[in-house]
């Protein structure tokens, strides 16, 4: 009798700790989506830097080519303002994340001026425990 009460008890305690294991686990998708909403909320505000810093190897990227994305980002936040009376707000729809790879694909949302909205995927990808825009 007491080897199957300890029995049931050994049992007991590892499914205890599975489920614990489970409560703590890290969303990856949500945190990946969350870094790509802080993104584009950077770049809504002008901080065309900090946006284009998200990007994964922006480092490796010629001094020429990074100051024309940076006009092409000035470009786009002035587009969106003719076309849509601007960008409100940006807001985290879902994501998707695949271990594998440590990629996510996070599903954003623009609430324009003109109350239309607009969603569009951002791909990431985690280089060196940061989430970054691929």
């Amino acid at each position: 009798m007491k080897r199957v009460l300890y029995s049931f008890l050994l049992v007991l305690s590892c499914l205890l700790l599975a489920c614990s294991k489970k409560k703590d686990e890290i969303d990856h998708g949500r945190l990946a989506g969350q870094a790509a909403k802080h993104y584009y909320e950077q770049l809504l505000k002008g901080k065309y830097d900090a946006f284009l810093n998200g990007e994964n190897r922006v480092e490796k990227l010629p001094d020429s080519y990074r100051k024309q994305l940076l006009i092409n980002f000035r470009q786009f936040v002035e587009q969106q303002k003719e076309g849509h009376k601007g960008v409100d707000s940006v807001s985290l729809t879902s994501s998707v994340f695949s271990a594998k790879d440590s990629t996510a694909s996070a599903f954003l949302l623009f609430h324009y001026g003109d109350k239309t909205t607009e969603q569009f995927v951002v791909p990431m990808v985690k280089v060196h425990g940061k989430w970054l825009m691929r």
